[in-house]
């Protein structure tokens, strides 16, 4: 698996075209990681559609937030973000300031275009796995200048519900075919044939989660030690319930039944 790593949007599609290419003279399967650009997905549904052994993945803040997001939360919100917390009143809006350390991981955040493409591509298929590039950070990593701060963000705890936002609740995506881009799309990359479903045979790996479950994701609320998410004052729509692994519960949400 390859990473993209650079923050010019032409960059990564050069390392794209790279690895399209080498798929295609080893007929070795490559998957590119953290797909953020429009031209990225344009390239990977053409050699797709080639039949070249290639895959790639999305995350969620490649697909919910933009560019506009670091010069803080009143641009994003009239710009880039309008209507995507249609419930929330505007004062009740998420806010954070310019260039907020949070917003820095790599690949950055891109245009709205590039958002767009990158929704398509998850929806029409070319984007095979969702992933959360989960890069947990200490406070004090963060709080510095935005050019000295390392990139990354903490993803686990929210990419379930922002992506229920951005393709089911939204109405792009069936919940099965969303749920595919979590289970059986990166199953299958990995050939684990025991992995990814609930066929008979299977290693009984389960997240038990409501897709309606409302509820706002904050720095206490966290079961991270790290707090470099951006997403903290988000109301989210969606959460795990419990996690069980061959058979076995290992984790429930302690709130789980209560009246959140």
């Amino acid at each position: 698996m390859l990473g993209l790593r650079g923050w010019a949007a032409e960059g990564e599609e050069m390392i794209v075209a790279r690895n399209i290419l080498l798929a295609e003279r080893t007929k070795a399967r490559v998957h590119c990681q953290h797909l953020s650009s429009a031209g990225s997905v344009r390239l990977l549904r053409e050699a797709k559609q080639r039949g070249v052994p290639i895959s790639g993945e999305a995350c969620p803040h490649h697909f919910t937030l933009t560019d506009a997001a670091v010069a803080g939360s009143e641009e994003f919100w009239a710009t880039d973000g309008k209507g995507l917390l249609p419930g929330a009143k505007p004062s009740k809006l998420p806010r954070w300031p310019a260039f907020d350390t949070l917003l820095k991981m790599n690949p950055p955040l891109r245009t709205a275009a590039d958002r767009a493409a990158i929704i398509e591509g998850v929806v029409d298929g070319t984007i095979e796995v969702l992933a959360s590039d989960h890069a947990p950070h200490c406070n004090f990593e963060k709080e510095v200048e935005f050019d000295y701060a390392p990139f990354g963000i903490t993803g686990l705890e929210t990419e379930l519900a922002l992506s229920l936002a951005a393709f089911v609740h939204s109405k792009r995506m069936t919940l099965t075919d969303m749920i595919a881009r979590f289970t059986t799309g990166p199953a299958r990359l990995l050939k684990l044939a025991n992995k990814g479903s609930l066929a008979p045979g299977s290693d009984g790996d389960v997240t038990i989660f409501d897709p309606d479950t409302e509820w706002v994701f904050t720095p206490e609320g966290t079961a991270s030690k790290s707090k470099n998410s951006p997403f903290y004052g988000w109301p989210l729509k969606g959460r795990a319930d419990a996690t069980i692994v061959a058979g076995r519960i290992v984790w429930r949400d302690p709130g789980s039944g209560s009246s959140r």
